[in-house]
């Protein structure tokens, strides 16, 4: 039997998974939504990325990450492991949009409450990803960083966090195979 999973599947899995999570125990620092739209030259692509974490016993946890945009998505979840407050290790398992559905990834979070640093490293079907964000705040709205993911490029990232809301902006020009892009977003901490 042939499996394949439609963009509404994988974001109702997705879903279902990040509301069991709510409502089941405790959420961590690193639970986000995000929107980013990637600019280059002659392409804008708008995303949807999330990050949801919450603790189940002790050190021991579980994770959902999705990513959704025009023509693709994928959603994948799984175990978290805390052996120390400032680490998180995580390895799960899920479905994108390719010929070959299956996708593994999971992250490393390393931080505080005034700076992390977040690898999310996957593979699957469609290929390997990955993605290194660090920051670190320089007073209670504002943080500074740098950000790299594959096929995207390199550079700064700066946030700014808008007082008494969940939401932090922020922008990360990324430098690519000499060429200029850049990342603009708006996450929303749960």
């Amino acid at each position: 039997m042939k499996y394949s999973s439609t963009k509404a599947e994988i974001v109702l899995r997705a879903a279902a998974l990040i509301l069991g999570l709510l409502f089941a125990r405790n959420l961590f620092a690193q639970t986000w939504v995000e929107e980013r739209t990637f600019v280059s030259p002659g392409q804008t692509t708008v995303r949807i990325n999330g990050l949801v974490t919450g603790g189940v016993i002790k050190k021991f946890g579980g994770f959902v990450w999705f990513q959704t945009q025009k023509g693709y998505s994928e959603a994948y979840g799984g175990a978290t492991y805390s052996p120390k407050p400032w680490l998180r290790l995580a390895l799960g398992a899920g479905v994108e949009e390719a010929k070959n559905p299956a996708r593994a990834g999971g992250f490393v979070w390393m931080g505080n409450s005034k700076q992390y640093l977040l690898f999310i490293p996957e593979y699957g079907g469609s290929g390997f990803w990955w993605k290194l964000e660090g920051s670190r705040k320089i007073n209670k709205t504002v943080g500074v960083g740098f950000l790299t993911e594959r096929l995207k490029g390199s550079g700064p990232r700066v946030e700014y966090a808008i007082p008494h809301t969940p939401l932090k902006v922020w922008a990360a020009p990324m430098f690519e195979r000499k060429r200029m892009n850049a990342l603009i977003g708006i996450r929303w901490t749960l």
